[in-house]
């Protein structure tokens, strides 16, 4: 069952619910919250998104999600927590986004470098129109190694 989670709710308070309304469960049907494409005028920033798509989350903050409206090629990966004091911890996640042409070869590779093993992502084949396969096309100098 997909979840899906503010900005608030992953940036500044993640012990409150995700999005979601209850009449959702009244239908045998799964039901997704409203959605609309981006329309990569400009470059998206967090500010831009209403509601991500939660693609993995962990304690310690780690998690990433993907814009779900506006419906875009864009990702956010938090890290952790940034440190105030010794044994004290902001409620301030440590994030980064990748965006447009590529984002999802980009964020994967990131996964790797930090070597957050925990973020276990699932491959699959799904159909794009031929109006959107360019975010796809695998950008210069990015590694596609395994995972």
């Amino acid at each position: 069952m997909p979840q899906f989670k503010s900005t608030y709710n992953i940036m500044i308070r993640p012990d409150q619910d995700e999005v979601f309304d209850p009449n959702w469960m009244d239908s045998d049907e799964l039901i997704l919250p409203p959605k609309t494409k981006w329309s990569y005028d400009r470059e998206m920033t967090i500010e831009d998104v209403d509601i991500w798509e939660v693609m993995h989350e962990s304690s310690g903050g780690i998690g990433l999600y993907v814009s779900w409206s506006p419906y875009a090629e864009f990702y956010l990966l938090t890290t952790g927590w940034h440190p105030i004091k010794e044994d004290q911890w902001a409620n301030d996640r440590i994030w980064e986004t990748f965006y447009g042409q590529g984002a999802q070869h980009k964020v994967i590779n990131r996964i790797k470098e930090l070597g957050l093993n925990q973020i276990k992502l699932k491959t699959y084949n799904t159909w794009v129109d031929q109006e959107d396969l360019w975010l796809h096309q695998k950008p210069v100098n990015v590694n596609l190694g395994k995972m």
